[in-house]
């Protein structure tokens, strides 16, 4: 259950991103996964948050990283 909220999370945080820098679309979030989370299932988590929203349809880029971490690394954004 750690991954939804996770995935909560991104989307939260890139949205945030986003608003503060005036963009109208999100077109992609580069991201930090620690070893705990399932890439996969991170994907899938997060385009599900994504529905609706102006990330819908961002790219994910992920980098595997050691350690129990998530973190949004940047966002791409038109």
């Amino acid at each position: 259950m750690h991954e939804l909220a996770a995935a909560q999370d991104v989307v939260k945080t890139a949205l945030a991103t986003a608003e503060a820098e005036g963009a109208k679309r999100i077109v992609a979030i580069i991201l930090e996964i620690g070893d705990l989370y399932g890439v996969d299932q991170m994907r899938e988590l997060i385009a599900m948050e994504a529905k609706g929203t102006i990330a819908e349809g961002a790219r994910l880029d992920i980098e595997p990283v050691a350690g129990p971490n998530i973190r949004v690394e940047s966002i791409e954004v038109e």
